[in-house]
């Protein structure tokens, strides 16, 4: 069975049922819709409303057969095993790829609603977070790497595009293509950036207020950008950052459960 987040849900099992329960945090499963679909999909924000119109149900249930159950048994339990005691950093990415296992047999059995992805905007192409997947590896520009120390040397400073074409000795137009042929987004996107990262950084480490840290990395709390961008490249504002995010986000977090039976199986969302 797929249960969605904050669903109630109940059983009642006839005769003897063994049951496996598998949470996912979903702010990682959309993660990886946001990357599945990295050419229809602008940024998470984008890829968290394409979820909630692709999975309406908050409950669906998966016929995958016997003999599939039966392979997928050893893999839930092993599963089960390794993080029972919590997430142990030797078994990382053995658990992950546990997981991609189960979900790799799951998912072409979960109903998805129709829906119709409208093609990126030219805008949109040129404002998305991280470079196509297709874009081939160039090595980075002099100009652009120079630039890009420069920001990062003091990020509270406010860079303008001109300041930072000169300091390469490049034109305003020309510095932009140049950067984001090296970076994959403009300079002052890549500022935006370095800000949310420190921003972060300091929330996870600090007790400062959200007003102060805003500031400190250069932005005016009032004006609503740092909000706009934090939310924009970690999916959530500073605040619930604060609240759910590291590390408390995966333990806490919303998730998927796979119920697996004698000779049925199911499992949880």
């Amino acid at each position: 069975m797929l249960v969605a987040p904050n669903v109630p849900l109940g059983y009642a099992a006839e005769g003897t049922t063994t049951v496996s329960t598998v949470a996912v945090d979903t702010d990682y499963l959309i993660e990886h819709l946001f990357w599945q679909h990295l050419d229809l999909i602008p940024d998470r924000d984008a890829a968290r409303d394409l979820a909630a119109k692709l999975y309406p149900d908050p409950v669906q249930v998966l016929r995958l057969g016997e003999r599939e159950i039966e392979r997928l048994g050893p893999i839930l339990d092993e599963l089960v095993a390794m993080t029972a005691t919590g997430q142990i950093a030797a078994g990382y990415f053995h658990v992950h790829g546990l997981l991609f296992t189960l979900l790799e047999a799951i998912t072409p059995h979960v109903h998805q609603a129709a829906v119709e992805i409208p093609p990126l905007t030219s805008r949109q192409r040129a404002a998305r977070v991280a470079s196509p997947r297709w874009q081939r590896f160039r090595p980075v520009r002099r100009e652009a790497a120079r630039v890009a120390a420069l920001m990062r040397s003091d990020i509270t400073q406010p860079w303008r595009l001109d300041h930072l074409a000169a300091h390469a000795c490049l034109s305003k137009s020309q510095l932009t293509r140049v950067f984001r042929e090296s970076f994959g987004v403009t300079p002052l996107a890549y500022l935006s950036m370095l800000r949310v990262q420190e921003m972060a950084r300091l929330i996870r480490e600090t007790d400062l207020l959200i007003t102060v840290i805003t500031e400190r990395v250069g932005w005016c709390y009032h004006s609503g950008c740092a909000t706009r961008a934090f939310r924009r490249y970690m999916g959530v504002t500073p605040i619930h950052y604060r609240h759910y995010g590291p590390p408390n986000a995966s333990r806490d977090g919303p998730g998927i459960a796979v119920a697996r039976a004698a000779r049925a199986a199911g499992s949880e969302t």
